[in-house]
This record gives C-alpha cells, structure tokens and sequence, in this order.
C-alpha cells in the first residue's frame, strides 16, 4: 500500500528545509564579509623569463642585472611587504597596459606618465647597438666604421632584420624601425626568451641582425660559448648611454612605493655586490648624486 502524506505535513517540510538553508547561507555570507581582504603588498615586483635582466635558471641564476636590484632592494626594506611574481611576456604585456598596481624593476627612465610613476636612476646602459655575425660585417665592411646604419641596413632587402615583439627602442631608432616594419625583411620574433632566441637565430643565419645591448651578446656568448657575434654602435643613437630606472603603477600605491624604493637607492648603488653585478653585465655603473 502507497503510503501518502498530508499536504500541510509536506509544506512544513519544506519550510523547514529553506529555513535551514537559509541559516546556513546568511551564517556563510556573515563569515565572509567578515574576513578580512589580503591586504595588498607595498611593493609587487613583476619578472619575467628575460636574460641578462632576470636569469631564472642556469649557471648566472638569481645573478641578472634586475634580479640582484630587487634583492637589494627588499633586503633594505624589510619591514614592508614585498612580493616577487614571474610571468611570461605575453602576460607581461598585458600588465603593462592594464591598471593592476605592480612594479617593474628593469624600466627605461621616463618621465612619468600616465601609466607608470618612476624611481631614481638604477642604472646606466651602454647604447644600444646591432648584433651580428663577425662574418657578415667583414663582408658587409671591408674597411671597419666605427658605427653601422640602422637605416641604411634596413634599406638593404637582402638582410633580415629581427627584434623581439612589443619592444620599443629609443625615438632615433623607432623611427626607422617603424618605416620598414611591414617590410618582408623585417621579423618581430615573439616568445618569453625573446633576445637570446634572436642571437641564436643570427648565428644560424636565419636572420641576420638586431638591436640589442652589448650584456645581452655578453649573455649570449658566456651561456652558448659562442663568440661568433659581434656588437656595433649604430650612428643614429651614436655613444649615448640610455638610463634605467624602476616603474611602480601610477597612483597612490605607487607613488608610496616609488618613494620607499627611492629612500634606498643610494644605498643599493653604493653596495659592492650590486656595483660588481653592474659592471659584469654593463661595464658601467650608475650615480645618484
């Protein structure tokens, strides 16, 4: 025999059930506006996989030129919050045109702008200048000059010039990039190892030259034990060194950042393990008078 139940004994029931329900999801919801938010670290450092800059593995690991600044850094800011997140440089890209509050150790100095707000000098580069194969240039240059043409090399379809995607180089240099690049000798090479990738495609001669900094051919040759490279100034940049300086999301957030970074800086450029480093990659160290 089916047993059957009265519709007011089902209706309790269920009232019953919601009723619970109830008391549990407004206990849930109590609890998690009740919880406090992880706060936001004073300083979140941004990397990505990009040698000599920051070099995550291999011999020269923890050793890049951004990797011992940061270090530094944190080291005389202790009593703050730091956080240190490694991303590729598609995810990078997006940050640096998104609004998330971060840091970028290993900037070139601006003035600030919209986006980002920016340190003292850290550093001082050497000028950038193209890398390519010592063969090529001997045959490209039988006299040697003492700078090479970016815009003349460019005019010369027979050589492929490559850069790594989504970088931008100084204006002198921009400029000529930017009137060949829908050229077919012209090769933005994507990819988180972006400038050692072009290094080596130089010297299997699937390209032919690049822009680049003489520690990233120094990168190069030390982890490769290649020295089959060779760097040149170019004549429209010439000797002008380019300075480097960190780059905190401008805003408040920021501006607290920047000013902590910058109260250590002196400090950080004056320590001997960070001038060693300097001179290793660069051959050349910053001042802050």
């Amino acid at each position: 025999m089916e047993r059957t139940y009265h519709p007011a004994l089902l209706t309790a029931v269920l009232l019953l059930a919601l009723l619970i329900v109830g008391l549990y999801s407004g206990q849930a919801l109590l609890a998690a506006e009740e919880m406090p938010a992880k706060p936001q670290a004073d300083i979140r450092w941004i990397k990505n996989p990009s040698p000599p800059f920051h070099i995550l593995d291999g011999h020269h690991a923890g050793y890049g030129l951004c990797d011992v600044l940061v270090d530094k850094i944190n080291a005389r800011l202790s009593p703050l919050d730091t956080t240190i997140d490694v991303y590729p440089q598609s995810r990078i890209n997006r940050l640096v045109e998104g609004t998330e509050n971060l840091c970028f150790p290993c900037m070139i100095k601006r003035k600030d702008t919209e986006r980002f707000v920016y340190s003292k000098t850290t550093t001082v580069y050497p000028p950038l200048g193209i890398i390519l194969r010592k063969e090529l240039l001997a045959e490209l240059y039988p006299t040697l000059p003492e700078t090479l043409s970016l815009a003349e090399l460019l005019n010369n379809d027979s050589l492929i010039f490559g850069f790594a995607g989504a970088r931008r180089f100084p204006d002198e240099l921009q400029s000529a990039i930017d009137a060949h690049k829908d050229d077919d000798n012209v090769l933005a090479l994507p990819g988180v190892f972006g400038p050692l990738r072009l290094l080596q495609q130089i010297d299997f001669e699937r390209i032919h030259y690049t822009l680049d900094y003489p520690g990233v051919l120094r990168y190069f040759a030390s982890k490769e034990n290649n020295q089959s490279l060779t760097y040149m100034p170019t004549t429209e940049y010439g000797e002008q060194p380019v300075y480097g300086a960190i780059g905190c999301t401008n805003n408040a957030w920021g501006k607290r950042a920047v000013k902590a970074i910058d109260s250590v800086l002196d400090e950080v450029i004056a320590d001997p393990e960070y001038r060693e480093n300097q001179t290793f990659w660069l051959n050349t160290l910053p001042e802050n008078p």
